[in-house]
C-alpha cells in the first residue's frame, strides 16, 4: 500500500524514526493521564504499530538495530548506576537471590512443559532456561522514583546478572548436548571464553578508561562517545567469545562505575539519552513482535500460553518468597524483588530463537514467548512501580519531619582554588535542583569595588561553566567592613547549613589562617564550617581517611557532618576509613550509621593513641584526609588533636585535606 509516495509498512528510515519520536513525545503525556506506566505504554504502542497491529512498522534491520542498542544501553545503565559498595556488602544476598530466581523457575518450567504440556525433553529444558532468565525492564521506573541506590535494588541487579549467566550457560549446555552429546571440551572452551572476557573487560578497559577520561576532562562530547565505544566494544568482545552481549554491556557499566561520578554532567547525559531515546526504542521493538491474531486461528495455543504464564509468574514469586524467609526482608521489598525479576526480554528471545533455529522449538512457542515477554513486562511495570512508591512512602514516614534544606555557601578569594572548592561543594550537595550552591565574594575596599565585582563574577561564571554541572549556582558579592562579617551575614541570610572555604597552603600556614579569618568566623557563627586544602582535583581520590576528635558525638552538628560525608562517598563510590582513639565516639558513629543504613560506607579503626595517625596515610593525591576538629571551649576540643592535625597538614603536601568544624 502506498500513500503520498510513502509505502506502508513504512520502509524509509526517516518515516520510521519520525513515527517513533512522535510516540515518545505524545505517549508519556497520554499514559500519565490514564495512569498507565510509560513502559507499559511503549510496549503496547509497539504492538499497535507492528506488523500484527496496523502494520505501520516491520521489525526490519533498522528497527532491530535500534532495539538492540536500547537493550545494551539498559544493561549498561544498570551496571553504571549500581552502588558498588552496597553490592559488595550484599553479595551473599545477590548470589542467593540469583540462584533462587534461576533454579526455581527452571525446575518448575521443566515440569510444566514436560508433564503438563507434553513437550519434548530438549524443548522443555530450553523453555525452562528461558523462564529462569529475566531482564530489568522496569528498572528505569526506579530511577524516576529516586530509589535506584536502595540496597534491595542493588541486590536484585546483581541477582539478575547471576540468573541470566546461568540461564545462558544452561542453554549452551542443553543445545550442545542435544546436538553433539556430552563434550567436556565445549565446557572447557566456554570457561576459557569467560576468563578471556573478564580479562579484557575488567582489567584492560578500566585502565584505558581512566587515562582517557582524565585526559579529556571537561570535553563532554568526546567523553560521551568514548563511553559508547566502551559499551559496544565490551558487547562485541562478549559476542565474539560466544557470550551474550548484554553481559558485556552490564560489565562495561560496572568498570566505568567509579570513574563517572553519579552527579557529574557526563553521568546525567548518559542517563538522559538512554532513558529518553535508546531504551524506549528497545521497548517498542519488543511490542512490535507480539502477534495476538494467531490465537484466533489456533485457540489451543491459549492453553499453552496460560500455563507458560503461570509457570513464569509462580517461579519468580516463589523465589522472592524464599528470599524473604532467608533474609527477613519486608513484604514491600519482596514485591519489588518479584516485580523486577518477573519480566523477560532479550535473554528469553535469544534462548528460544536458538532452539527454534536448531529445530528443537516449534514455531508456536516462539510467538508464545513474545506474548509472555509482553505480559510479564507489563506486569513487572505495575508491580515495580507500586512497590517502589510504597518504599519511598515508608522512607519518608521513617524520616519524620523534614529537616532544613541543605544550603552550602562557598566564600571565594583565591582564583587558584576556586574550581576545587566549587567541585567539593557539588560533591557534598544533595540532588536538589531547587536549592543552589552559593559562591560568595567579599569586598572591603569600596573605591574599586565596581570593577572588581565584574571581574570576579566573570571568573566564577567561567569556572561554573567549565564544570558542566547540572547543579544550580547562585553567585553573589557583598561589601562589608571585613571578610568575616560578610561571610557570617551571607550565611545567616540564606540559612546556610555549611560554609566551605579554602586557604592557599603555599602562602598561608593553617595555624595562621586559624588565628585570623577562620578563628573570627568560628567565633561569630555556629554553623558547620569546612576548610579545604586542595592541591588536586577530588576526582583523583581513591581512598578517604577520617580522623575524629574524642567526644565528637556530643556536638550538636554530629549527625550533620556524618550525613554530609555520606553524600560525598556515595558520589565518589568509596568507603571512609574512620580512625579515633575513643571507643565511645566510635560507638556513637556506628549507632548513627546503622540507624540511617549507611554503615556499609564506613570502616571503623580504633587507635591506641592519636600519635598513630602519621603511620596511616600516604603522601599522595589519591588519598583524602578528613579531620573533624572542634571550636575552642567546645566539649570535643583537644589541643593535642589540633597539633597533630596541623603537623599532618604541613607534612602531607600532596593530599587534599578537609577540616570540619561541626555545627554548635
Amino acid at each position: 500500500m502506498t500513500v503520498l509516495s510513502i509505502h506502508i509498512p513504512f520502509q524509509e528510515p526517516v518515516v520510521i524514526v519520525t513515527l517513533v519520536l512522535i510516540i515518545l513525545l505524545i505517549g508519556p503525556v497520554f499514559f500519565e493521564r490514564v495512569r498507565i506506566p510509560s513502559i507499559v505504554g511503549l510496549l503496547v504502542s509497539g504492538a499497535i504499530i507492528g506488523p500484527h497491529g496496523f502494520n505501520l512498522v516491520s521489525p526490519d534491520l533498522e528497527f532491530s538495530l535500534l532495539g538492540t542498542m536500547g537493550l545494551l544501553y539498559l544493561m549498561f545503565l544498570a551496571g553504571l548506576e549500581i552502588d558498588l559498595i552496597d553490592f559488595i556488602e550484599n553479595k551473599v544476598k545477590s548470589v542467593f537471590i540469583g540462584l533462587s530466581t534461576f533454579v526455581i523457575p527452571f525446575i518448575l518450567g521443566y515440569l510444566v512443559c514436560r508433564y503438563i504440556l507434553g513437550y519434548e525433553v530438549v524443548a522443555s529444558w530450553l523453555i525452562a532456561a528461558m523462564l529462569s532468565s529475566h531482564t530489568l525492564i522496569s528498572y528505569p521506573l526506579l530511577g524516576r522514583l529516586g530509589i535506584i541506590n536502595k540496597s534491595i535494588v542493588t541486590v536484585v541487579v546483581g541477582a539478575t546478572i547471576i540468573a541470566d549467566i546461568l540461564a545462558l550457560v544452561a542453554m549452551e549446555l542443553i543445545t550442545n548436548f542435544a546436538d553433539k552429546g556430552f563434550e567436556p571440551d565445549s565446557l572447557l572452551l566456554l570457561g576459557f571464553h569467560f576468563l578471556l572476557f573478564f580479562f579484557v573487560v575488567l582489567l584492560l578497559i578500566p585502565r584505558l578508561s581512566r587515562v582517557f577520561l582524565n585526559k579529556y576532562e571537561g570535553d563532554l562530547g568526546v567523553q560521551y562517545i568514548f563511553v559508547l565505544v566502551v559499551l559496544f566494544s565490551s558487547a562485541l568482545v562478549a559476542y565474539l567469545l560466544e557470550i551474550e552481549p548484554i553481559l558485556g554491556a552490564f560489565f562495561s557499566g560496572l568498570v566505568l562505575n567509579r570513574l563517572i561520578i553519579s552527579s557529574s554532567p557526563l553521568y546525567r547525559r548518559i542517563e538522559f539519552i538512554g532513558n529518553n531515546l535508546f531504551i524506549p526504542f528497545f521497548l517498542i521493538s519488543i511490542g512490535i513482535l507480539a502477534n495476538f491474531k494467531v490465537y484466533l486461528n489456533q485457540p489451543v495455543q491459549l492453553v499453552y500460553l496460560f500455563f507458560l504464564i503461570v509457570a513464569a509468574f509462580a517461579g519468580k514469586y516463589f523465589a522472592a518468597l524464599i528470599s524473604r524467609l532467608f533474609f527477613n526482608i519486608s513484604k514491600t521489598e519482596t514485591n519489588l524483588v518479584f516485580g523486577l525479576s518477573v519480566s523477560r526480554a532479550a535473554s528469553a528471545i535469544a534462548i528460544i530463537l536458538i532452539g527454534f533455529n536448531m529445530g528443537f522449538i516449534p514455531e508456536p512457542i516462539l510467538n508464545n514467548t513474545v506474548i509472555l515477554i509482553l505480559v510479564t513486562s507489563i506486569s513487572s511495570s505495575y508491580i515495580t512501580q507500586r512497590a517502589g512508591k510504597k518504599i519511598l512512602f515508608e522512607e519518608e514516614n521513617l524520616q519524620g519531619d523534614p529537616k532544613h534544606k541543605q544550603k552550602i555557601i562557598v566564600p571565594l578569594a583565591n582564583p587558584s582554588s576556586m574550581e576545587h572548592l566549587l567541585e567539593f561543594a557539588s560533591l557534598i550537595k544533595k540532588e536538589d535542583k531547587n536549592v543552589p550552591i552559593y559562591p560568595l565574594t567579599i569586598f572591603t575596599d569600596q573605591s574599586e569595588v565596581r570593577n572588581e565585582i565584574g571581574k570576579n563574577q566573570q571568573k566564577i561564571g567561567e569556572i561554573i561553566k567549565s564544570m558542566h554541572s547540572d547543579l544550580a549556582f547562585e553567585p553573589s558579592s557583598r561589601i562589608d567592613n571585613n571578610v568575616t562579617n560578610g561571610i557570617v551575614r551571607a550565611a545567616e541570610e540564606v540559612v546556610a547549613t555549611g560554609i566551605v572555604m579554602g586557604w592557599n597552603q603555599q602562602k598561608t600556614p593553617f595555624h595562621i589562617l586559624f588565628g585570623s579569618v577562620l578563628n573570627n568566623l568560628l567565633n561569630k557563627t555556629e554553623r558547620m564550617v569546612l576548610v579545604l586544602k586542595t592541591p588536586s582535583s577530588f576526582r583523583q581520590v581513591r581512598k578517604i581517611h577520617l580522623l575524629c576528635a574524642e567526644n565528637a558525638q556530643y556536638e550538636k552538628g554530629f549527625n550533620l557532618w556524618i550525613d554530609t560525608l555520606v553524600i560525598l562517598v556515595k558520589k565518589l563510590q568509596l568507603k571512609i576509613a574512620v580512625n579515633c582513639n575513643s571507643s565511645q565516639t566510635l560507638e556513637a558513629l556506628k549507632h548513627h550509621m546503622q540507624r540511617t543504613g549507611n554503615a556499609k560506607y564506613f570502616e571503623i579503626n580504633e587507635l591506641e593513641s592519636q600519635q598513630e595517625v602519621s603511620n596511616i596515610f600516604r603522601n599522595s593525591s589519591s588519598e583524602l584526609l578528613v579531620f573533624v576538629n572542634a571550636r575552642k571551649k567546645s566539649i570535643s576540643y583537644s589541643k593535642s588533636f589540633e597539633q597533630i592535625m596541623n603537623l599532618t597538614m604541613a607534612s602531607f603536601n600532596k593530599n587534599n585535606i578537609v577540616v570540619i568544624y561541626p555545627e554548635q
